[in-house]
């Protein structure tokens, strides 16, 4: 008798525990219903008007979606370089960093970045043999008409250096930062390249 009054004991306790289950997942359904009906409705655009009531949090004025196509008042958009990758036609297959834009911009961005780098390297390996050849010249002149000659191309070209080092520094300090906000905005290191 008492095996017969635990077999119904359990089995009372299983259809209790089953029907209190078969609730809770009624009500997390209509929870859950609830929920994607709130995420269909379309979503607020914040416009520049409505801006103000957002200062407090971040708000991204470039749609991760959207592909960049021109200057606008809240993009800051610098250098030639930039402006012309813009103007070009992007393949919508292509991806896209955080930010919209695609591994065909940071590839021209960066070798361009990398090309003025190089130029600027070579330009400075030129000024320090221009260096080198008038500090012989000056060695080698004979009146003092010449030397002075020689004197006034050597203080231009030391300005000249003093100028490219400057500018060199400035490029490489770019193109950090360049990669720098390459990572920040999602772009793969492959593109980078």
């Amino acid at each position: 008798m008492k095996f017969i009054t635990a077999f119904f004991s359990a089995a009372l306790c299983i259809a209790i525990a089953a029907t209190a289950y078969a609730q809770s997942l009624a009500d997390i359904a209509n929870k859950e219903k609830q929920r994607r009906e709130q995420i269909d409705a379309a979503p607020e655009v914040i416009t520049n008007d409505k801006i103000s009531e957002y200062s407090g949090g971040s708000v991204s004025t470039i749609s991760p979606l959207s592909l960049p196509s021109g200057k606008t008042d809240s993009e800051n958009i610098e250098g030639d370089a930039e402006s012309e990758v813009q103007d070009k036609k992007i393949d919508p297959d292509e991806p896209v960093d955080f930010q919209g834009r695609p591994e065909s911009y940071w590839r021209e961005t960066m070798t361009g970045a990398r090309k003025k780098v190089k130029d600027l390297e070579d330009e400075a390996n030129v000024l320090t043999l221009r260096l080198n050849e008038l500090q012989t010249q000056l060695n080698n002149a004979g009146d003092g008409f010449r030397q002075e000659s020689v004197q006034r191309e050597l203080q231009k070209t030391y300005y000249e250096q003093d100028m490219n080092k400057e500018n060199l520094a400035k490029a490489k300090e770019e193109l950090a930062d360049l990669e720098k906000e390459a990572r920040k905005s999602g772009a793969l290191p492959g593109w980078l390249r």
